[in-house]
């Protein structure tokens, strides 16, 4: 059996670009970050914020179907719950 390479969670931490009284505008940096670096990274995002869209409306271009989820469902037609599947177990951990 071959060794699995299993991903971590890198840890992030979280940091608000947003002013006092403006809405939240999150942004996460890894917490691996040297200050030497992280202080100018932050400075650089801060300064160009108003690049990022920060809520649909100013995603002006995006088409709405690319982020509106909606099933196919036929009215009329009773929902039936599927039987539980099993899949490789010694893959799921």
């Amino acid at each position: 059996m071959q060794d699995q390479i299993k991903p971590q969670a890198e840890e992030v931490e979280e940091l608000d670009l947003a002013r006092l009284g403006e809405s939240p505008q999150p942004i996460f940096i890894s917490k691996r970050l040297s200050n030497e670096f992280k202080t100018p990274l932050i400075s650089l995002l801060k300064e160009y914020k108003d690049v990022f869209a920060w809520t649909y409306k100013e995603m002006s271009g995006l088409d709405p179907s690319l982020v509106i989820h909606g099933l196919s469902i036929a009215t009329g037609v009773k929902p039936v719950k599927q039987a539980p599947r099993v899949f490789r177990p010694e893959v799921e951990v």
